[in-house]
C-alpha cells in the first residue's frame, strides 16, 4: 500500500483543496492510503474525520511576527514539532502540501527523510511556506502560476463543480430549493456573507448594525458568523448560521456575495459567475488582495479595504452592489478557472510515485 501525507491545515482554504485531491485518489486508486497532518486547533479536526481520512496531530508552532519572548522560545518548540512530524511521515512515499501551520515542518521533515514533495500554491502571491518548499526541492504547482505548465487551479468540492457546470434551469431550481430550506423569500435579492474562520468578527459587527436597513431595502441575507462566535437570532429575511456545510446551495441561493478573498473563495465565486464584494483580510503578505484582483480585473466584483467596510458604507452602497450583481449575472460572465484541478494534481501525484 502506497502511503502519502497531506499537509493542509488550519482553515478550510487549506483543508478543502487537500481533501478534494485525497478523495480523487481514493476513488481512482485504492492502492493509495492518504493521511493528513494537522493541529488540534484547525478546522481539520472536523473536516478530515468527516471525510473518513486518518488525521495525525502535531504541535502548532507559528513563526512569531514580532521580536518578543515567543521568538526566543520558538526554535526549541519548532524542533519538537519537526521531530513529531518526522516520526509520523517516516516510511511514507510522498508529502503534498496545501498550506497552513503544518506545511513548513512537513516540507523540512520530508527533505530530511528523502521523501518526495509536491507543494500547491493556492494564492496569486507565494507564501513563506511554499518558498521553503521550493528550496526543499518540491515539485511546485499553483492555482494562478505564471508558468502555464504549473498552473493547475484550485481543487474544488464536487458539488461546486456540479453547480458551475449546471444549466440555467437546473441552477434556478437549486436556488429555489435552497431558499425554501432557509425559510427565505424566493423572489427577494439574496446576499451571502461569510468572513472565514479568521475574518468573521469584522463582518459580523458590520452586518449586525446594517442588517435592519438592508432588510428595509428589500434584500435578504445568508450570514455565516463563524463557529467560535455567538449565533444571532434568525429573523424574516435574515438567516444566520455558524458554518455553512452545503456551500454549493448557499452559492446557488445568492445574487451577491460579500466575503474575504482567500484563493478558494475567489475561485468558487469566479467559476460560478457570482458578483462579489471582496474585503481582503490584511494578513500575511497581502495575498488576498492579489487573489481578488484576478476576478475584479475581469468585472466579477470589486475590492474594499478592511477598514472601509463599515455599516455606513454598506448601507450606502448595497443597492448599487445588488444592481451590479444582477447585471453581471444577466451577462452570463464567469471566470474560466480550471474545474479539474483535483484530477490534474492527482495525475502529478501518480507521476511522482511512479518515479520513486
Amino acid at each position: 500500500m502506497v502511503k502519502i501525507f497531506f499537509a493542509g491545515a488550519g482553515t478550510s482554504g487549506h483543508v478543502e483543496p487537500a481533501l478534494a485531491v485525497a478523495r480523487w485518489l481514493r476513488e481512482n486508486h485504492s492502492d493509495i492510503s492518504s493521511h493528513f497532518l494537522g493541529t488540534d486547533e484547525g478546522v481539520e479536526m472536523r473536516l478530515v474525520p468527516a471525510a473518513d481520512f486518518p488525521l495525525h496531530l502535531i504541535s502548532k508552532t507559528p513563526f512569531p511576527r514580532r521580536a518578543n519572548l515567543q521568538m526566543l522560545r520558538w526554535p526549541s518548540r519548532f524542533r519538537r514539532t519537526l521531530h513529531q512530524t518526522e516520526a509520523l511521515i517516516s516510511g511514507s512515499d510522498l508529502v503534498i502540501g496545501f498550506g497552513g501551520y503544518v506545511a513548513a515542518p512537513a516540507y523540512l521533515a520530508a527533505r530530511r527523510l528523502g521523501i518526495p514533495i509536491i507543494a500547491h500554491e493556492a494564492n496569486a502571491k507565494m507564501g513563506l511556506a511554499n518558498k521553503l518548499a521550493r528550496r526543499c526541492g518540491a515539485l511546485m504547482v499553483g492555482a494562478f502560476s505564471r508558468d502555464p505548465a504549473a498552473r493547475v487551479g484550485i481543487p474544488l468540492r464536487p458539488a461546486i463543480v456540479e453547480l458551475a457546470t449546471s444549466g440555467g434551469v437546473a441552477r434556478q431550481a437549486r436556488k429555489a430549493r435552497a431558499l425554501r430550506a432557509m425559510n427565505l423569500d424566493p423572489l427577494a435579492p439574496t446576499i451571502l456573507v461569510f468572513g472565514g474562520s479568521l475574518g468573521s468578527v469584522k463582518f459580523n459587527e458590520t452586518i449586525a448594525v446594517a442588517q435592519n436597513e438592508i432588510s428595509r431595502l428589500g434584500f435578504q441575507i445568508i450570514h455565516a458568523v463563524g463557529g467560535k462566535n455567538e449565533l444571532p437570532q434568525a429573523q424574516a429575511g435574515y438567516f444566520p448560521t455558524s458554518y455553512i456545510e452545503d456551500m454549493a446551495s448557499a452559492y446557488a441561493a445568492s445574487d451577491l456575495v460579500i466575503s474575504r478573498s482567500g484563493a478558494v473563495t475567489v475561485t468558487e465565486t469566479g467559476v460560478l459567475g457570482i458578483y462579489t464584494l471582496y474585503v481582503p483580510l490584511p494578513i500575511g503578505n497581502g495575498e488576498q488582495a492579489h487573489n481578488a484582483k484576478i476576478v475584479t480585473d475581469r468585472g466579477g466584483g470589486e475590492i474594499l479595504k478592511n477598514d472601509a467596510f463599515t455599516s455606513a458604507w454598506l448601507t450606502a452602497n448595497i443597492s448599487r452592489l445588488v444592481r451590479s450583481a444582477q447585471s453581471y449575472s444577466a451577462s452570463g460572465a464567469y471566470l474560466d478557472f480550471p474545474l479539474d484541478a483535483s484530477a490534474t494534481i492527482g495525475a502529478e501525484v501518480l507521476k511522482v510515485l511512479a518515479h520513486g
